[in-house]
């Protein structure tokens, strides 16, 4: 009788243990302590003392499998403590890997500068719902590592309608961005979006960036192939402004342009122009020349006032690599870069120039007040030749004694103080205008070699790096062969053998 009652003690232990363990689930659920909770724990309290008394104490803790089990209690907790402390430590001191191929999980070296460099306190509202917030707080909390100024909040719009009418916000996963004063709404919580949303919100006013027309120029407002759409919608998400001008109308260059792109002109600037251009550079402006060979116009000679040589040639890259990415030879690929502030954190990545003459920094002599550098240059494979109609009648490359042999530089910068104090005179020059064109302004590091271009010409060398992609999307196409051997293996082979060893087990064990 008394074995049984010993039983029915234990019984009601675990029972009891089962009870509390109830309660306090219901209470995590809830997140509040209700009297469903409190009633199960108070029941399971009352069972676990009862049962103990019943269990006689003394002689159950002399046992040995009592001393067994509280060692391997003693140990259990301990291991938990250790997981504890180790878990304490990482959240303060966090260390990230991202294994995926393109950075899928990590922020873009530009975001990382930003944040770092963020001299306000920046807030950012999400307004989402429970079951699709998860992706964004992973987002948020990733920005959050990096600025302490940083401050985030996910708001349930249908909770707080008020608020969410208050910043406008139409649709669940909106955020928006607020400091100083500014406000900008974010659609999603890409980092792209969410990265430009905080550069327009901490920058001091809007600069105003202009592209010169009426030479044949490429359109600015074209989404064709050779229109310049991608680059001014870059640029505008930077909080810039971004106009046309045409100079043959105009007596001088407003000085409220911050910088003048000239992309791919084919038709000669008239004297005038070019002296506007010549007094805005001398009065602290910045200009990018995107000049493509014969036949379109090279502006050769004015350029060469300020130390920068633009060859009459084509550039032909020989050393077949292109081929890998569908470019011919007369797309030169380039992934040597300089330390010229443009392209220094460029370094393993590549740029394509699509029909691209050379353009070479000049000896300055004794003018120590300019300074001309070269940004990036072709393979050693590579040569830029002169008789351009020849190679495209022939498509055979024959080297003359005025051609030039690789590496040969494509682009180059030029800086000088100013006839205005405290400003400086900023010249980019590139032998081809289609790299920032919407065919290739995507391509590899395209786009972020022109934007680094406009940003060192509009002295905002804090946005001068590599910018967040949109996330990779990889696809695995199969033939309808292929996927039904792939649906045999994994739905029927596989299975039947894991099926055909566990028999044999049992049958052996038999």
């Amino acid at each position: 009788m008394k074995v049984n009652a010993m039983k029915l003690s234990k019984w009601i232990l675990i029972a009891g243990l089962l009870l509390i363990t109830v309660g306090l689930i219901i209470y995590s659920v809830m997140n509040v302590w209700s009297w469903k909770s409190l009633i199960f724990i108070a029941a399971g309290l009352i069972a676990t003392v009862y049962a103990l008394i019943k269990l006689d104490l003394r002689n159950l803790i002399k046992s040995r499998r009592f001393i067994y089990g509280g060692n391997m209690a003693l140990v259990i907790i301990l291991v938990i403590a250790s997981l504890g402390l180790v878990n304490f430590f990482l959240a303060r001191h966090t260390w990230r890997l991202d294994t995926t191929s393109s950075g899928t999980f990590s922020l873009s070296p530009q975001t990382k500068k930003i944040l770092k460099e963020l001299k306000n306190d920046v807030q950012i509202y999400a307004f989402a719902k429970n079951i699709t917030k998860g992706p964004i707080i992973d987002q948020l909390n990733e920005y959050r590592h990096f600025s302490k100024r940083l401050k985030w909040e996910v708001i349930d719009p249908d909770e707080k309608p008020a608020l969410a009418r208050q910043y406008k916000v139409k649709d669940y996963g909106n955020l928006v961005v607020l400091c100083e004063g500014k406000e900008e709404i974010v659609p999603s919580y890409s980092e792209q979006s969410l990265t430009n949303a905080i550069i327009k919100v901490t920058r001091e006013g809007q600069k105003r960036v202009a592209f010169l027309t009426g030479h044949g120029e490429g359109n600015i407002n074209s989404a064709d192939r050779n229109g310049y759409e991608r680059a001014k919608k870059a640029i505008e998400e930077q909080n810039y402004l971004v106009e046309e001008l045409l100079l043959a109308d105009k007596d001088s260059i407003p000085s409220d342009y911050a910088v003048v792109i000239v992309a791919g002109p084919k038709k000669d600037l008239f004297d005038k122009e070019k002296q506007l251009l010549t007094d805005y550079l001398d009065n602290g402006g910045g200009v990018l020349f995107m000049l493509d060979p014969r036949p379109a116009v090279g502006l050769a000679d004015f350029l060469k006032k300020w130390y920068i040589e633009v060859g009459d040639n084509l550039v032909i890259d020989a050393s077949g690599f292109g081929r890998i990415f569908g470019a011919s030879p007369d797309v030169p690929l380039v992934s040597n870069y300089t330390s010229h502030p443009i392209v220094k954190d460029m370094q393993g990545v590549m740029t394509f120039f699509p029909v691209t003459r050379s353009v070479r920094a000049m000896d300055t002599g004794d003018n120590y007040q300019v300074t001309v550098e070269e940004l990036a240059r072709t393979s050693a494979q590579s040569f830029a030749v002169r008789n351009i109609e020849e190679v495209y009648r022939t498509g055979r490359v024959a080297l003359g004694p005025n051609d030039m042999r690789g590496p040969i530089s494509v682009a180059v910068a030029m800086s000088k103080d100013a006839r205005v104090a405290n400003r400086k005179t900023r010249i980019v020059a590139v032998g081809d205008s289609d790299f920032a064109s919407n065919a290739y302004f995507g391509t590899q590091a395209n786009g972020d070699l022109f934007m680094n271009m406009v940003s060192w010409l509009l002295a905002d060398e804090d946005l001068i790096s590599i910018r967040p992609k949109d996330p990779e999307i990889r696809l695995v196409n199969m033939t309808p062969g292929q996927t039904k051997s792939v649906f045999w293996l994994t739905v029927v082979v596989l299975p039947a053998i894991a099926f055909g060893v566990a028999i044999l087990v049992f049958v052996r064990r038999k």
